[in-house]
């Protein structure tokens, strides 16, 4: 749906509107928060995308000029932003004291490992990106956020078959990428 049948469905009916929002734009911040929030629940992930549409909705009257999807963004990136710092003030706060596990630190092992699982996601990330829309929204959504073929097509306004077929071809696109980024599967 366009930002302008959205602005005219939020003068009209603000529920429809909000609606309309929502469909629009919950692909792209669930990626932006996701991204941002790489490593936490996806209770906490979900969690957040709820609060940047609450926002967006809230504030969404003094949204008149500019893109409405780069307001979009910039309010998903600044919410997962201040919930990760949020989050990781609570955890630094927190101290667990159980009898098994006092007194001992990660290991070297465990922080290199962490290392590179993230550097094997951000290269993943940038290879399923390149594939494009609507093919690397398929693919997030099926294989990081395991939704079916009918879950997408909802989200997506396609067809289930349609997205089964371009799954298929993703895949296809995705290996030779992959292979090139030294990701063997």
């Amino acid at each position: 749906m366009t930002e302008q049948k959205i602005r005219s469905l939020m003068r009209e009916n603000r529920e429809k509107g909000n609606r309309a929002i929502f469909e629009t734009y919950y692909n792209y911040v669930y990626v932006i928060v996701s991204r941002k929030m790489q490593g936490l629940p996806r209770m906490d992930i979900e969690e957040c995308v709820i609060d940047v549409f609450a926002e967006v909705m809230r504030n969404f009257g003094a949204i008149q000029q500019g893109s409405l999807k780069a307001y979009i963004g910039a309010v998903s990136h600044n919410k997962a932003v201040n919930t990760c710092r949020t989050l990781s003030a609570k955890a630094r706060q927190t101290i667990s004291i159980d009898d098994e596990n006092f007194g001992e630190l990660p290991s070297e092992t465990d922080i290199q490992e962490n290392l590179e699982q993230s550097e094997l996601s951000r290269k993943l990330l940038e290879c399923i990106n390149s594939l494009g829309e609507p093919d690397s929204t398929i693919i997030l959504q099926k294989y990081f956020f395991d939704r079916n073929s009918i879950e997408i097509a909802k989200i997506l306004n396609m067809n289930p078959i349609t997205i089964r077929s371009r799954t298929s071809r993703a895949i296809k696109k995705l290996k030779p990428l992959l292979t090139k980024m030294g990701i063997t599967l």
